[in-house]
This record gives C-alpha cells, structure tokens and sequence, in this order.
C-alpha cells in the first residue's frame, strides 16, 4: 500500500536547474515531449526566468519522500475559464512505477489549490503508456491532430485529452479504494 503523503510538488529552485536540463535532455524523457530537441544550459536558463515572471505557468520537482524523481508543469493557466495545460515526467527510471500515484496527486494539486475547472493536454499518441494511465484516472480523448509533429523523419498524432473537476471528484473515491492509497 502507498501513501500520498510520500509524494510532494515543490518550487524549482536555482540549485535545481543543472540536474533538470540533464534530465529533460535525457533521450528516453525527450522521446515522450511534443519538443524533442536537445535544450541548451542557456535556453533553460531562459525558461527558468520567465517561469518566475510568468503567471500562467508553474514548474514543480516531484519528491517521493525526499528524493528527487521528475519534473511536473502546469502552462496556459487561465484564471478566467478555469483551465490550463499539464505534463510530468519521472526521471528516474527506478521510481517510474509511481506515475500513476504521481499522476492522481498531481490532478489533485492543479483542482484543489490551483483551483482549476478542467485540465487539458496533448500527448504523442505512440506514449500509449501515459494515454493508458490518462484514462485510467479520468481523462477522455477530445480529439487528435493528426500527423501533427515530425519526429525521426515520421509524422505523428497528437492526443487531445481532458479532465473536469466535477468529473474527477467522481472518480476519486472509487481510485482510493482500487488503488489501496491511504489518505
């Protein structure tokens, strides 16, 4: 049995960059983004100013108990319609076992304190690990832009996928018991 108390989101900080553009260039990490491009110390740096000006974005490092395992974002937040883009990943291959527990606590984060009304994404449609792990807790397709984006000379399909708050509070009890987390 796991607990979600084990799991925690916090803040980048400076001291975190060089370990996270190790892990984003990571070719297995890069394999599952729409950007598959190697990203350079500068651009990262880039990003990570605008990330703290930036109110439509938050960046988070996810903690299985004190250990870094992976990075969880939330972009386009719109504080009018309640609603914004998402993506994590699991660095460490050792802790990928835990997406789908970082996956449940993550959607409570982005409802419950980002107070957010529907969550939406968009997801390679060869990752059918994450699209699996997507519907399991809830999310539906809305669509597919089809051959979207090149990768390796080959066009691939991009997943729409969404989540309401007032859907996933329905799910939510039923995963807590399948699942075996204590609260």
């Amino acid at each position: 049995m796991f607990s979600q108390k084990n799991i925690k989101f916090k803040r980048i900080l400076t001291r975190d960059l060089k370990k996270l553009l190790i892990w984003r260039n990571n070719a297995f990490i890069r394999s599952k983004m729409l950007n598959q491009n190697k990203i350079s110390y500068k651009n990262h740096l880039v990003w990570y100013e605008g990330l703290k000006k930036n109110k439509t974005r938050k960046s988070f490092v996810i903690y299985y108990k004190k250990t870094q395992i992976g990075v969880a974002s939330i972009k386009e937040i719109d504080s009018i319609n309640k609603t914004c883009t998402w993506g994590y990943y699991i660095a460490d291959s050792s802790y990928r076992y835990l997406a789908l527990l970082v996956e449940y606590e993550f959607i409570n984060l982005i409802f419950i304190k980002i107070k957010i009304r529907k969550i939406w994404g968009e997801t390679i449609s060869t990752n059918k690990k994450i699209l699996k792990i997507h519907k399991f807790l809830g999310f539906i397709i809305e669509g597919t832009y089809k051959e979207h984006i090149k990768v390796k000379n080959k066009y691939l399909d991009v997943v729409l996928t969404s989540l309401f708050k007032k859907d996933w509070n329905k799910y939510k009890k039923k995963l807590l018991l399948s699942l075996k987390i204590n609260k």
